[in-house]
């Protein structure tokens, strides 16, 4: 197989892989009651701590408009809190609650094991090895993006 056809063939590998991979984990997701958007929300303050609304938004690619129904809607089921940072009162800081803290963690190991069991036929070498190869090539692409 030559190059421009390797090539190719990975990219639909990919896509057809990312599809599915994002049908198992928004699957898993849907199971807490959440959509991937709200999960992501929640493990990132989870992680994180106290957040900007826009450091959040940058973390996983929304816009603004979007994370405030995100945030709205998780407020509304106490599972997170939203205020004024006291240094910038322009910036709003978004935090879980101690019902956000005590939801999240009883979901998240469950989900790790869904992730564990997607990857169960790799082993933590070749994880670590597809990490890189697969940051190389998008790090590649943004580069390709950044300079258009």
């Amino acid at each position: 197989m030559e190059r421009d056809e390797r090539s190719l063939k990975l990219m639909t590998v990919l896509m057809r892989a990312m599809h599915s991979l994002e049908q198992a984990v928004q699957a898993d997701i849907e199971r807490y009651g959440l959509n991937t958007t709200e999960f992501g929300t929640l493990e990132v303050l989870y992680h994180k701590g106290d957040l900007p609304i826009q450091t959040v938004c940058d973390k996983m690619l929304m816009a603004n408009s979007s994370m405030t129904y995100v945030v709205d809607k998780l407020e509304k089921r106490h599972l997170i809190t939203r205020r004024r940072d006291l240094v910038d009162r322009r910036v709003t800081l978004i935090g879980l609650t101690e019902a956000g803290k005590t939801f999240f963690e009883s979901i998240f190991p469950r989900h790790v094991d869904t992730l564990n069991t997607i990857f169960k036929d790799l082993t933590a070498q070749q994880q670590t090895k597809l990490i890189t190869f697969v940051k190389r090539f998008g790090h590649q692409a943004k580069k390709m993006v950044d300079e258009s």
